[in-house]
């Protein structure tokens, strides 16, 4: 079963490539605190073309859910509700094993603000577990469910454009950000795409492997559905997630969080802060014996 905020980092590794495949990128001048020629020289090589980085995004997506499928790590999941002046009302901690099959994520709960599951729970837990193994493990059923995440990625990120592209050196790495904003030709015809307007932030992408390393958004306006009935999601929702390489050379997520007033999408309390945090990633072979452990997350 996955946890509350998983729906929205499930999206995150169709961001790079649906980025990628729009049209409105702009360059800015390149920094300049790169030590030596070749460095400097390589801060200011023209940025890549948008359909060449599209394709190297799907390139390693496709050979990512192969590889992920070798990882098992331990996710916390702290969730806080409060109440308009920011007093904490209710916090939850839920701690899970994860996996992957077929690329898609599978969670299973070892416990709840630091009490182990009771043995019903665990009974169910892994009852939930083993139907999505199976029905993942079916390639066509795990296509689908990539179809439904590629779409609801398109329809978020179609209403945001790329400005401001640079490029920096971080560890010997080539690294492009850009500034996120609202596409001013693109017309929201739906909460997600209106959500997706209404954001503005930044996206750090590797630009060897088009994986998206850093994604930092806050809303900008106020959105309503129906008279607030329906949806209401107030400005200054702010969401940010992160990728890290495995010494492999796998991206698994390491942190996604947020916090603001909303009751939409994801969204279930009026007011709420989420962190969740994936680290003691260990590395199976196929015969499911550990043959390393991923480094930990900071």
């Amino acid at each position: 079963m996955l946890s509350m905020r998983t729906g929205i980092f499930l999206l995150l590794p169709f961001i790079a490539a649906s980025l990628f495949s729009a049209q409105a990128f702009t360059q800015a001048p390149a920094k300049t605190r790169a030590n030596g020629a070749a460095q400097a020289s390589a801060l200011n090589a023209p940025l890549p073309d948008p359909a060449e980085l599209h394709a190297r995004a799907l390139a390693n997506e496709k050979k990512l859910a192969a590889e992920q499928e070798r990882y098992n790590c331990r996710v916390t999941d702290v969730e806080t509700e409060t109440d308009k002046r920011g007093n904490v009302k209710k916090t939850s901690t839920v701690v899970m094993d994860q996996f992957y099959v077929n690329g898609i994520p599978i969670e299973r709960i070892l416990s709840k603000n630091g009490k182990a599951l009771s043995p019903g729970e665990e009974k169910k837990q892994n009852k939930q577990v083993m139907k999505e193994t199976i029905q993942y493990s079916n390639q066509a059923a795990a296509r689908k469910e990539t179809g439904k995440q590629e779409e609801q990625a398109d329809e978020l990120l179609a209403a945001m454009m790329l400005t401001n592209g640079r490029r920096e050196i971080e560890n010997g790495r080539r690294v492009l950000d850009y500034d996120i904003v609202p596409n001013p030709k693109f017309h929201a015809r739906n909460l997600y795409q209106r959500f997706a307007k209404a954001m503005r932030g930044t996206v750090s992408i590797d630009e060897q492997t088009g994986e998206v390393i850093d994604f930092n958004v806050k809303s900008v306006t106020d959105l309503k559905l129906g008279g607030g009935l329906l949806a209401n999601i107030h400005k200054g929702l702010w969401v940010h997630i992160h990728n890290h390489e495995q010494p492999d050379g796998v991206w698994l997520n390491d942190l996604a969080e947020g916090s603001g007033n909303a009751n939409a999408l994801f969204f279930f309390h009026p007011y709420f802060r989420f962190k969740e945090t994936t680290s003691d990633c260990r590395l199976y072979t196929t015969a499911a014996t550990q043959v390393g452990r991923a480094k930990p997350v900071k």
